[in-house]
């Protein structure tokens, strides 16, 4: 943990299964560490996402080490287990408050894709995670409000403004990997190299990962 006599450490989150860890969420996790006044990013490996099926998924500890291993070697990005011990489904909004308690002198922002942001409404207690926190959303478009389409901006009233205080669009570079397009493609024995770390696809390797369709 980063200490400062001077300013609370401010520490970006960013959630996820990582099913595997790839280049594209590195990519972006060191974006917003060199970009966005960020002390460190904690990649936050969450063991089950409620809008995603848990039968795809790898076992955590294993997508834990692959998070460790993706970045031993950059000082500004580190894996967290925070959800582990936490009950499941995994809502960001309890993981965020028990981080409050636990670190009560850091400021915690959470780092989303702009997709996600669209349906930021739909999270449990969403409205509770703007309050408190900075919402980085990647990548950046020009979204005017008087100009967003008719559903997001009639179809909930309790939808977060796109120029909300707390809501920061961030110019980010897009990688577009799909941790799905990886999972099937080790499955059929596909070269996936430069897609995730030497250190990772190594791991998938010497572990036989990915290989069996209903091992997940």
């Amino acid at each position: 943990m980063l200490e400062s006599q001077d300013r609370r450490p401010k520490i970006g989150l960013y959630f996820g299964t990582f099913n595997p860890i790839h280049m594209g969420h590195l990519v972006i996790a060191n974006h917003m560490a060199t970009h966005q006044d960020l002390d460190e990013v904690w990649l936050v490996v969450t063991p089950l996402n409620p809008q995603k099926d848990a039968v795809e998924l790898m076992a955590q500890e294993h997508r834990l080490q692959m998070v460790h291993l993706a970045t031993a070697e950059n000082e500004l990005l580190q894996g967290s287990d925070v959800e582990f011990l936490l009950p499941s489904p995994n809502y960001t909004a309890a993981t965020m408050r028990i981080l409050r308690e636990q670190h009560e002198h850091v400021d915690f922002s959470i780092i989303i894709g702009e997709d996600n942001f669209h349906q930021l409404h739909t999270w449990k207690d969403h409205w509770e995670l703007v309050k408190h926190h900075r919402i980085l959303v990647y990548p950046r478009r020009s979204i005017e409000a008087d100009q967003a389409p008719q559903d997001i901006q009639n179809e909930k009233m309790d939808r977060i403004p796109v120029h909300h205080p707390h809501v920061v669009w961030c110019d980010a570079p897009m990688i577009s990997i799909s941790s799905t397009y990886l999972r099937k493609a080790i499955l059929e024995h596909k070269d996936i190299r430069y897609l995730l770390p030497d250190t990772v696809l190594n791991y998938i390797s010497n572990n036989m990962l990915y290989e069996d369709s209903s091992e997940a």
